[in-house]
């Protein structure tokens, strides 16, 4: 599903609706992103999360995580109403690490400068993104990713059909899966997997994805 730009910031309404498909999976990713964070190593961590939306998956779990304040984290977001929203929820928060850039999440420029990331998250990406931008997407993941980072992802909706194709694209990038949940009911895939392989520079300015709208 994609959606023009104007409807972005009205699409993130239905996760004010405690018993929908769309808080359901926001629940497992918030749980994926504080176990994470639980077996993560001490001293500072670093996140980055592509198309971040109103970050209501990282953005409350940072709050309440102890530990919240050791991450430094960086939100792409493209969609300047959803990242107005994201800045003012910030305000009323005591997290100094956190900034949020407007800008495209799926060119490398984005990153530069926040990655490699203990924390990466692709939530939704996967549910807008035909299979070859899939790879593209993956691929570019083991850049974002330091090794023994995590990527937290999700699907849902027509690409949901792709969702196995997906977990392999990260199992043949040197991905350890970690956890994957599945929703038949509720129609969602939500993942996380370990990176081991070795670490890879970002390329500058290069696009792996193109998010409609």
């Amino acid at each position: 599903m994609t959606l023009p730009a104007t409807r972005w910031y009205q699409w993130h309404a239905q996760y004010d609706d405690l018993h929908s498909p769309d808080t359901d999976r926001l629940e497992v990713v918030q749980e994926l992103i504080i176990a994470a964070l639980d077996r993560a190593p001490a001293g500072p961590l670093t996140a980055v999360s592509a198309c971040a939306g109103q970050a209501r998956d990282l953005l409350p779990v940072l709050i309440h995580h102890p530990r919240g304040r050791d991450v430094r984290a960086r939100m792409v977001e493209l969609d300047p109403l959803n990242a107005s929203f994201l800045t003012a929820a910030l305000g009323s928060t005591d997290l100094v690490g956190v900034e949020v850039v407007i800008a495209d999440a799926g060119t490398t420029d984005a990153y530069i400068g926040a990655v490699p990331a203990d924390l990466v998250l692709l939530c939704g990406v996967f549910a807008n993104i035909e299979l070859d931008d899939a790879q593209r997407t993956v691929d570019a993941a083991t850049a974002l990713c330091r090794p023994g980072g995590i990527v937290v992802w999700s699907s849902y909706g027509a690409q949901l059909a792709h969702a196995d194709e997906v977990v392999a694209l990260f199992e043949d990038r040197a991905f350890e899966r970690m956890a994957l949940r599945r929703s038949a009911e509720r129609e969602f895939v939500v993942a996380s997997h370990r990176y081991v392989g070795p670490q890879r520079s970002l390329p500058a300015h290069a696009r792996f994805f193109g998010f409609g709208g």
